[in-house]
């Protein structure tokens, strides 16, 4: 599929409401945060890292200063303090390499990877840093796929692997599912009828105090990443896979019986219902999740009380990759760190043991799991259920598929955000969702027409 490139400059109202991987950032954030800057920026060989958080900072910070002391004191880190400001705050620097804070290298989430890795004015080839295909052979294809360019130019490397899953609160399963076996509790999200189905037991069975999920949305990303027609054919005519149908159905069918609280992801009664007791208070059984989402999403009621089970479709979330830009001050040091955080074995097993990634790396992950290291993601996994954070999502890792991204995803998922809600709350019937979809995104994208 063709990929096209969105405009070098995206204004903060397309940005306005987007969120990505391991970066929620919650309704009540309105102004735009200043920058967070770690490091000499004026320094005569100052080594410019970009991110919208500290998860890139805390790795230099860690297994990678022990490893290279010297080059590490080079860095100059820059947090733009969120992800809906990330773009708007890098896109005017990346077109300014005098400015003193322009990224040798810069952070590059999922959603929007594309959008750089076809804009060879901003990113340079891995290949021109020294890195080859030997070097990338132990990486998941689809994470080598979503750094690629059109032409098969490997621009952006990610460390992280991010297969699906839902996270399952135990003490609520065994309450209000009868359960804590992961075998059994698979079988409950085994397909969207079942899903259904059991939001329907844990609704009765509750009394509507406890609901299998806080909002309908968490589905989403298992048939968003699942897609196997991207949204747009070689002729640049939108197509809408059927998972897009099947998600604005099962969405209604969620909001019609009452079987969510109807939350929008990352705010704060979503977070609120992590911490509820189901009783007095509103609960949710599960969240979709993924290895980042566990550890660093899920709430101190879910530590020793989370169970693991798949989505119904393979898919994945999210994931950082890093790129080193155009006009680079030290090739050298920038193949250094991006060899480190994703090619070399022990460099991707120091990032696991600090933060229980799920590296993008098949013999790290091997290594880790002979160790029995990272067994319980960070003190998550619920002890009984006998689960292993690693061996659980190493067959969930094996084949997926990013083929059907393209640059304009992320702005195309926040789109079918309006209109599920629109057909969901019976505002309109679901031939006029999917009209106004496949509009809305023409008037976005101009260049994508609607047959």
């Amino acid at each position: 599929m063709k990929k096209k490139m969105i405009s070098a400059v995206l204004t903060a109202a397309m940005l306005a409401g987007m969120t990505v991987c391991a970066v929620p950032v919650f309704a009540e954030e309105a102004e735009t945060p200043e920058n967070t800057i770690t490091g000499d920026a004026a320094s005569e060989d100052a080594f410019v890292v970009w991110g919208w958080n500290d998860d890139i900072k805390k790795i230099l910070d860690g297994p990678f200063k022990e490893a290279y002391p010297e080059d590490y004191e080079r860095i100059v880190f820059v947090n733009t303090g969120g992800s809906d400001y990330y773009q708007s705050k890098l896109d005017p620097v990346l077109d300014d390499s005098s400015n003193e804070l322009y990224p040798d290298m810069m952070g590059l989430e999922v959603d929007y990877v594309q959008k750089y890795v076809n804009n060879s004015d901003w990113v340079m080839s891995v290949a021109d840093l020294g890195i080859t295909e030997e070097d990338t052979a132990n990486m998941y294809q689809y994470n080598l796929d979503l750094g690629t360019d059109v032409d098969g130019n490997v621009r952006a490397l990610f460390w992280q692997a991010t297969p699906g899953c839902y996270a399952v609160r135990a003490d609520l399963a065994e309450k209000y599912l009868g359960t804590t076996d992961p075998a059994a509790l698979a079988e409950k999200f085994k397909d969207l009828d079942t899903i259904v189905a059991t939001a329907e037991e844990v609704n009765e069975a509750s009394g509507g105090k406890c609901k299998l999920f806080s909002g309908y949305d968490e589905i989403k990303r298992s048939l968003t990443g699942s897609r196997t027609v991207g949204f747009y054919d070689e002729n640049d005519v939108i197509t809408l896979d059927e998972n897009i149908t099947t998600y604005l159905e099962t969405a209604k069918k969620l909001y019609d019986g009452d079987l969510t609280y109807n939350t929008d992801q990352w705010s704060t009664d979503w977070t609120a219902n992590m911490t509820g007791d189901g009783v007095e208070s509103n609960a949710a059984i599960a969240y979709m999740g993924c290895p980042w989402f566990v550890y660093w999403s899920l709430q101190d009621t879910w530590k020793g009380n989370t169970i693991l089970v798949p989505t119904q479709n393979k898919c994945y979330w999210g994931g950082t990759g890093l790129a080193a830009s155009a006009q680079c001050a030290d090739t050298e040091l920038a193949a250094k760190i991006m060899k480190f955080f994703t090619c070399d074995t022990e460099g991707m097993t120091a990032i696991n043991a600090l933060n229980s990634d799920y590296v993008n790396n098949t013999a790290a992950v091997s290594a880790i799991i002979e160790s029995g290291a990272s067994a319980d993601g960070n003190g998550f996994l619920y002890a009984d259920a006998g689960q292993n954070f690693m061996e659980f999502f190493l067959p969930l890792a094996d084949g997926l598929d990013a083929s059907t991204v393209t640059a304009e995803d992320q702005q195309i998922l926040s789109l079918l955000d309006t209109q599920t809600k629109a057909y969901a709350t019976g505002e309109k019937d679901l031939d006029t969702a999917i009209a106004d979809l496949k509009a809305s995104i023409h008037d976005t994208f101009s260049y994508l027409s609607v047959e």
